[in-house]
């Protein structure tokens, strides 16, 4: 799973990442991203943990709330636009 491509939705926009690890948990698969031009998560992440003292946010995914995608077909269909 490493080295796959993933997206997600954080509040109206999307982030992309590739797996950078995973661990099973149960009868789940976790996966740890590393997310690219994640600037607004970021800020967001940071503003929280003043807010509240602690981060809400876990590094860890479970492959339910994560898409896969293939990077080459993703670009192809945007270039149709």
């Amino acid at each position: 799973m490493n080295g796959k491509n993933v997206w997600t939705v954080f509040g109206n926009s999307l982030r992309f990442g590739s797996v950078v690890e995973s661990k099973e948990c149960g009868t789940w698969t976790y996966v740890r991203v590393d997310w690219k031009d994640d600037g607004s998560f970021e800020m967001d992440r940071e503003r929280v943990k003043e807010l509240r003292g602690k981060d809400r946010y876990s590094d860890w995914y479970r492959v339910d709330k994560i898409g896969f995608f293939d990077k080459e077909a993703l670009v192809n269909t945007i270039n149709k636009l």
